[in-house]
């Protein structure tokens, strides 16, 4: 990615997909990205050395705002679980969603 795009307009273009993919269309909203977009860059560091490009991690890290993936995050039964975390835990998972997305 070059730092000149923003993650915002490949957030625009492909997170209602990205919701589709994951059997979650009736949860994404137009404001989703705007709402929750700015939170990641303090992981973006992390998520580079796992390898994970900074729009996916964000595109994962909006996906824990909702069910049923927010059960694996923000409402797990043992308690809250650092999203950055679970995201580099979890981007195998999520990958095939992601990678062939454009800008």
């Amino acid at each position: 990615m070059s730092f000149a795009q923003s993650h915002y307009a490949w957030l625009d273009k492909n997170l209602k997909t990205i919701f589709e993919r994951v059997g979650i269309a009736d949860r994404w909203s137009p404001g989703f990205v705007g709402a929750h977009g700015d939170k990641c860059y303090s992981y973006r560091y992390d998520w580079d050395k796992a390898g994970i490009p900074f729009e996916h991690g964000v595109a994962m890290y909006l996906l824990t705002y909702v069910t049923p993936f927010r059960q694996e995050v923000r409402e797990t039964v043992e308690g809250w679980v650092d999203p950055s975390k679970w995201i580099m835990d979890n981007y195998a998972r999520f990958k095939p969603h992601l990678e062939d997305l454009t800008w």
